[in-house]
């Protein structure tokens, strides 16, 4: 038995039993953004998610890979999506470029990836949606485990 939280290879939540939501794809979202592991945010008619923008304010949660899908299967407008929303380990995708060591706080990025907080002024850089879980310093976008633990206000760093 390894030691260590292990990546799942078909789904998101890699270690806990998080609240999850079912929810629809809405109608302002877009189809090849709507993946598992990318932050979501709620679109205009209730009950409804988008992919989340960088520095959001208001996250929904994350999608999970539904039973008759892929990982790497995007959902459509429509579309009945699991959304996780309760604290938990999950496999969420990293911002490319983005150098992160485990503990960093991270905030939503463009396309529903996430990102290492910066130094800014208090909610200029959105909400902390989690913790980094392990470190990551590549020039491509990397799937990492993350600590998915929204916080209650926006960010602020120093």
């Amino acid at each position: 038995m390894p030691q260590a939280v292990v990546k799942p290879s078909n789904q998101v939540v890699a270690f806990g039993d998080p609240l999850m939501v079912e929810m629809e794809v809405g109608a302002n979202a877009t189809p090849a953004k709507m993946l598992p592991g990318r932050v979501v945010i709620f679109d205009d008619a209730d009950q409804t998610v988008k992919e989340a923008g960088a520095k959001a304010t208001v996250e929904t949660g994350f999608l999970e890979v539904a039973p008759n899908k892929k990982k790497a299967d995007a959902y459509a407008v429509g579309d009945q999506v699991k959304v996780i929303i309760g604290e938990c380990l999950a496999v969420l995708t990293l911002l490319a470029s983005e150098n992160v060591t485990r503990g960093d706080p991270l905030v939503t990025a463009a396309d529903g990836k996430v990102a290492k907080l910066a130094v800014g002024a208090m909610g200029a850089q959105g909400k902390v949606v989690g913790y980094a879980w392990e470190s990551s310093n590549v020039t491509a976008d990397a799937e990492i485990l993350v600590h998915w633990k929204p916080s209650a206000s926006p960010a602020a760093a120093s």
